[in-house]
C-alpha cells in the first residue's frame, strides 16, 4: 500500500508538469504571431494553361455546317418590303434546286432595315467557340446582271441572349476582283467577326443574318461553314537583303553602277554622260564623261547610291578608307575640272577637287591614272552620319573616261 501511494504521487507530479508545459506552449503561440508571420506555401505556383480541345476531322462533328442549301424552312425575310425583294428561286442556282434572289435599295425613303436571317439546324443553339479560329462562312454569289465591285453585306451572328458579332464582306474575301454574272465563292473567316462590340457568345448561336446595305441585285446559294486556314501573306514587293554599306571594299562602278542606283547618265548641250564598252586599256565597260560647263548649265553631275538610297553613316571608316577610281583624260585640263563628294539627306555637300596630288601612279601605256582620295580629306561641311550618295561634278570643259570606282581600306600605317 505504501508503494502504491508513492507511485500515485509521482504520477500526479508528472501529470502536473505536462499540464504546465502545455500551457506554456499555448502562451508562446499567442505571443509569437506578433513578431513572426507565416505564409501559405503551395507545391506549384505555375499557371496551368487552358487545354484547347483538338478540332474534329470533320466540321459536322463540331457543328451543323449547312446554313442554306435548298431548304428555306429556317429562313426569314423572304418577302417583299419597302426597299427589298427576297425570294427562293430556281431561276439560277449554283448547286441543287433553289437559290435566294435579293434585290434592294437602302436609299428608298422609309427604309429602316433590309436583309434576311437563317436560324439553321432548326434554330438549335450552335456552339462555334471551338472552331472560331479555324472556320469560315462560305457562300456562292453572282449578280442578277452586270458587275458589282463591292458586296454590301454585313454578316451578323446572333446568340440567344441577343449578343451579336459583325463582319462586312469586303473585297478581300472575293474569289475574283468583282461580283459578276458568273458564280464565285466568298469566304469570310469567323476570326474576322467583331465579337466584343455587342458581346456575342459564340457558344450559343441562334442565327445568321445578312444585312443589306446600299443597293444591288444578286443570287446567293450554298451557304455553309467550312474549315479554313488563311493563306500566308506574301509581301507585294520583296527587297533583297542589303549588304553592310561599310564592308570594304565596296565596288560602286564596274561595268555598271552598284544595284543600278546610278544617276545623271544623260545627254544635252552641257553634257554627254554614257557607259561605253571596251575602250582602250579597260577590260569592259567604263563611264564616258564629256562636258561643257561654260554655258551656265544648272547641273553637270553624275553619282551613285551604294546603299539603295538608305542613309549611310560613314564616320566609322573616315580615317581608314579612301575613294579610288581609274581615269583617263582625253581633253581639257586635268587639275580642278572634276570635284568628287558626298551629299547628305539635307542636301549639304562635302567635296574635293581632283588634282595631280591624288594620282597614285604615272599613267599607264594606254593613258590611265589611278586616283586615291582618302575620306579624311573631305571637309566637315555635311552630316557624315546620313550620307545619301557619292557624286562627281564637272567644271569648265573636258572629257574623261572613268572606271573601277570603289571605296577601299587604306593600307595600315
Amino acid at each position: 500500500m505504501h508503494n502504491y501511494k508513492f507511485d500515485s504521487v509521482r504520477l500526479l507530479g508528472v501529470f502536473t508538469g505536462f499540464v504546465r508545459a502545455f500551457l506554456a506552449m499555448v502562451l508562446v503561440s499567442l505571443v509569437v504571431p506578433s513578431c513572426v508571420s507565416f505564409k501559405t506555401a503551395s507545391l506549384y505556383d505555375g499557371v496551368v494553361p487552358m487545354h484547347k480541345p483538338p478540332l474534329p476531322d470533320n466540321i459536322n462533328l463540331a457543328v451543323e455546317p449547312v446554313i442554306f442549301y435548298d431548304d428555306v424552312t429556317d429562313v426569314w425575310g423572304l418577302e417583299e418590303e419597302i426597299c427589298k425583294v427576297a425570294e427562293a428561286t430556281s431561276e439560277t442556282v449554283f448547286r441543287g434546286d433553289r437559290a435566294i434572289r435579293m434585290e434592294w435599295d437602302r436609299n428608298t425613303p422609309g427604309c429602316k432595315w433590309a436583309g434576311i436571317g437563317i436560324g439553321w439546324d432548326g434554330y438549335a443553339g450552335k456552339d462555334l467557340s471551338v472552331i472560331m479560329d479555324a472556320a469560315a462562312i462560305s457562300f456562292y454569289v453572282r449578280t442578277v446582271s452586270g458587275r458589282m465591285f463591292s458586296l454590301p453585306f454585313v454578316l451578323t451572328l446572333e446568340d440567344y441572349s441577343g449578343g451579336m458579332g459583325f463582319c462586312y464582306t469586303a473585297n478581300k474575301y472575293f474569289e475574283r476582283t468583282a461580283i459578276d454574272e458568273e458564280w464565285q465563292q466568298v469566304i469570310v473567316p469567323l476570326a474576322d467577326f467583331d465579337l466584343e462590340t455587342e458581346n456575342l457568345d459564340p457558344s450559343n448561336i441562334k442565327q445568321l443574318q445578312i444585312e443589306l446595305q446600299q443597293g444591288g441585285a444578286v443570287f446567293i446559294d450554298h451557304i455553309e461553314l467550312i474549315y479554313y486556314t488563311p493563306p500566308p501573306v506574301e509581301p507585294w514587293m520583296v527587297e533583297d537583303e542589303r549588304p553592310d554599306p561599310l564592308d570594304l571594299p565596296i565596288v560602286l562602278f564596274d561595268d555598271d553602277f552598284v544595284n543600278q542606283n546610278g544617276w545623271g547618265m544623260m545627254r544635252d548641250e552641257c553634257q554627254d554622260f554614257s557607259i561605253i564598252t571596251h575602250p582602250e586599256g579597260s577590260k569592259n565597260a567604263v563611264i564616258q564623261a564629256k562636258w561643257n560647263n561654260r554655258k551656265n548649265c544648272h547641273l553637270v553631275k553624275l553619282g551613285v547610291s551604294w546603299n539603295r538610297w538608305f542613309p549611310v553613316d560613314i564616320t566609322p571608316i573616315v580615317d581608314r578608307a579612301a575613294l579610288t577610281f581609274r581615269m583617263k583624260p582625253k581633253g581639257g585640263a586635268i587639275n580642278g575640272q572634276v570635284e568628287v563628294g558626298f551629299e547628305d539627306y539635307d542636301r549639304a555637300l562635302a567635296a574635293v577637287f581632283v588634282t595631280e596630288t591624288h594620282w597614285s601612279n604615272q599613267p599607264s601605256s594606254s593613258g590611265w591614272y589611278t586616283v586615291v582620295l582618302p575620306l579624311s580629306e573631305f571637309p566637315n561641311t555635311n552630316d557624315k552620319t546620313r550620307i545619301k550618295h557619292l557624286f562627281m561634278g564637272f567644271h569648265d570643259q573636258g572629257e574623261w573616261l572613268i572606271d573601277d570606282l570603289q571605296l577601299v581600306a587604306l593600307p595600315s600605317p
